[in-house]
């Protein structure tokens, strides 16, 4: 017996008969049945005839031997176990007003991309009303005394992406905002983070402080005064969130150009137009640089889903007077609305004319309510009857009586939703004084639906955990259960160090709390580390505050009340490879490659497919938390084919971690001992790059990515 199988439950295997089985079973009973038949050679037109019969029988008993599994999903479907359904991208839409007055976007309101002829429109739907105000967010400069940099393209226009502000050690900086004209309005600012400002353990509050000011007469920005009544709902950039306030009469138009002291990095930096500016000062006045992370400021801008509300009402059918009826919905799978205890309420049912109420589990006895499969769209609907059935469980539709679906919010789309930056520029909802829409960022958090595969894998450990966290195994897997948006989840355990740490007095002491890559691993404390897909093209995906949020939020109901739950991003560990490709000359003189030189970019892209957190390793579906990586992995990956070359010289080699914090020390060097539980030889070619439990494999990117080189021999 294989040791894989020992103690367990194996299901029989109905029929191991291959087709050489049946064909030798066959031709034994030819003397038996047809004594005359002495020809068995594979040319008899009779043994012709026995193969085929072999081939047909074959087929059934690959038929016979799936149904076990056929038993299997009627079992999960039993337990009502469905497959995760696809999730809708999330966008945020940046409206365009004509000048003029305020315009209202209401809620509902519906933006798309541009139609091919291959593909249909992606349509967004807006989750809140919003105020658009008459003026336009132009500009976005970074000052860093003496000089701006624009960075309108991180942060404030299409292709957006973001970016990382430094913040100095004792210093300040600015980011300012300028508007084309002035309103008197109250102005919304979001802005979405990618990296918060940290808080100090000491005292519990950011590292660095903030304050929103505004151009006045002719004052230098320094000097510019701060605005009153400011509500600030990101707590000092620790979190997504939105700036409220309403900006001075005296709010003055300023020409950059005209700016004392301050000069543009580059010429194509330069701003020469008059601009009302609204500046979000930053200062550190700590020792030590402070690090914010901004993925797009956002103005006159909304969320939206590709998830579409129903344009009119849907009939579903009439009651029939029978007990546990069931009406399906047209459009599945339903909106699962997030920051809420009550994700579904948008769906609105009516029988006979009378609301009735959504609950997740009928009462006893009458009640106007039923029960809904987000995922299958089934509205389910109770037993009582007050003469036949008085013990049963919520009411039946009256005979006759019509059940409509008023209002619902479905998924329209799954990873198609995930759309570029600028992508949306449509309205497909005509609002009066609208001119334009337009998303600054990518769209993100589509995904499709879970394979059938994977539902039947995750099943055991449903039925394990009963929806409740308590070993390690138990919150990965609820983490996924929160959303279909995470790609890899670790959740790491309390762990404490074994010895005393470097220096004297130490760092730490035996049996001290890790503290490793930021994270805090005493006991108690669960850590959790998901990482999202967000495709091929982004090398380093990061959990959006929303992921975060969504998986903390899940986990939070199913814990035990004294684990203290922490969930975060990964921490990376940029891998550089350097190989050297031997090339024949004969696969260039016939055309099989191009040269070296494309030998080289075919090798650098296998190298960072490779490479790639959630779409690499050895199978390509992605590298787990920890794993370590292996130069025959590598090898193994990037080898072309026999007729072009081979590989002559491979070896791995680990970059500075990104979550290193700055600076380095003396001559470049980084004091990893104080970082990570054992060293790292950075820059230093090997045969493997060992990582700590914690860390997950980036590729490493330009100008220091990856050294390839083509040799071309004959």
């Amino acid at each position: 017996m294989n040791e894989s199988e020992r103690g367990r439950l194996l299901a029989p295997n109905l029929d191991d008969r291959t087709w050489q089985d049946l064909v030798a079973d066959a031709r034994a009973l030819i003397p038996t049945y047809a004594p005359q038949w002495t020809d068995h050679n594979p040319s008899d037109i009779g043994m012709t005839l026995i193969e085929l019969f072999a081939f047909l029988v074959e087929g059934l008993t690959y038929r016979l031997n799936r149904v076990p599994e056929k038993n299997y999903i009627a079992f999960l479907n039993l337990l009502g176990v469905t497959r995760d359904p696809q999730t809708p991208a999330r966008a945020f839409l940046s409206f365009s007003a004509a000048p003029g007055a305020p315009v209202l976007v209401p809620q509902g309101s519906q933006a798309q991309t541009r139609a091919s002829e291959a593909d249909p429109p992606i349509v967004f739907e807006t989750d809140e009303a919003i105020t658009v105000l008459p003026t336009h967010l132009k500009v976005a400069l970074q000052l860093t005394k003496p000089t701006y940099t624009n960075v309108s393209a991180r942060f404030t226009t299409p292709p957006g992406g973001g970016g990382l502000i430094t913040l100095p050690a004792g210093q300040s900086l600015m980011l300012a905002l300028g508007f084309d004209s002035a309103v008197a309005q109250e102005i919304r600012l979001g802005l979405r983070l990618s990296r918060p400002i940290e808080l100090d353990p000491a005292t519990l509050l950011p590292k660095a402080t903030l304050s929103w000011v505004y151009s006045q007469a002719a004052l230098l920005p320094s000097a510019w005064p701060a605005i009153p009544g400011v509500a600030d709902d990101t707590a000092g950039l620790t979190r997504d969130g939105v700036a409220r306030f309403a900006v001075p009469p005296t709010w003055t138009a300023q020409i950059p150009t005209t700016w004392a002291g301050a000069v543009p990095a580059t010429p194509a930096d330069a701003v020469a137009q008059p601009l009302f500016w609204v500046g979000l000062r930053l200062s550190n006045p700590t020792a030590a640089p402070v690090n914010l992370g901004i993925d797009a400021v956002l103005f006159n801008a909304a969320s939206a889903f590709n998830a579409l509300t129903i344009p009119a009402p849907e009939a579903l059918g009439n009651g029939s007077g029978k007990p546990f009826q069931t009406f399906e919905l047209r459009n599945r799978p339903l909106f699962k609305r997030p920051d809420t205890d009550t994700p579904y309420d948008h769906l609105a049912v009516t029988v006979g004319g009378v609301p009735w109420t959504l609950v997740d589990e009928l009462p006893h006895g009458p009640g106007q309510v039923f029960r809904l499969d987000p995922v299958s769209g089934d509205l389910s609907f109770g037993n009582h009857d007050a003469t036949l059935n008085p013990g049963g469980h919520g009411s039946m539709p009256p005979l006759g009586a019509p059940v409509v679906a008023t209002r619902y919010r479905y998924v329209a789309g799954g990873s198609s939703g995930n759309v570029g930056a600028g992508a949306i520029h449509q309205m497909r909802t005509p609002v009066a004084g609208i001119v334009d829409v337009n998303n600054v960022s990518a769209s993100f958090g589509g995904s499709d639906e879970e394979p059938i595969e994977e539902t039947k894998r995750r099943a055991p450990e449903l039925l394990r955990n009963r929806n409740r966290a308590v070993t390690a195994e138990d919150y990965e897997y609820l983490a996924r259960e929160a959303t279909t948006d995470v790609a890899i989840v670790r959740c790491l355990e309390p762990r404490m160090n074994a010895s005393a740490g470097p220096g004297a007095p130490p760092a730490w002491q035996k049996n001290d709390p890790w503290t490793f890559g930021a994270l805090d691993r005493a006991s108690g404390n669960v850590n959790l580390i998901v990482v999202p897909d967000y495709g091929p093209a982004e090398p380093r995906p990061q959990p959006s505050n929303d992921l975060i949020n969504e998986v903390r939020r899940y986990l939070d109901r199913r814990r035990p009340l004294t684990a203290r739950l922490i969930v975060g991003g990964p921490r990376y560990v940029p891998i550089k490879a350097t190989v050297e490709v031997t090339v024949f000359q004969r696969a260039i003189d016939n055309g099989v490659v191009a040269g070296g030189a494309a030998v080289v970019a075919d090798t650098q892209a296998r190298i960072a497919a490779f490479l790639h957190p959630t779409r690499g390793g050895r199978d390509g579906q992605g590298w787990q938390v920890g794993q370590a990586v292996y130069i025959a992995d590598l090898f193994k990956a990037i080898a072309p084919a026999d007729n072009v070359g081979f590989i002559s010289k491979v070896a791995l080699e680990a970059q500075v971690p990104l979550y290193h914090q700055p600076p380095l020390g003396p001559g470049g060097a980084w004091n990893d001992l104080l970082e990570r539980p054992f060293s790292l030889a950075l820059g230093v070619p090997g045969a493997a790059v060992r990582l700590a439990d914690y860390e997950l494999v980036c590729s490493a990117l330009a100008p220091t990515g990856h050294a390839v080189s083509a040799l071309i021999v004959n």
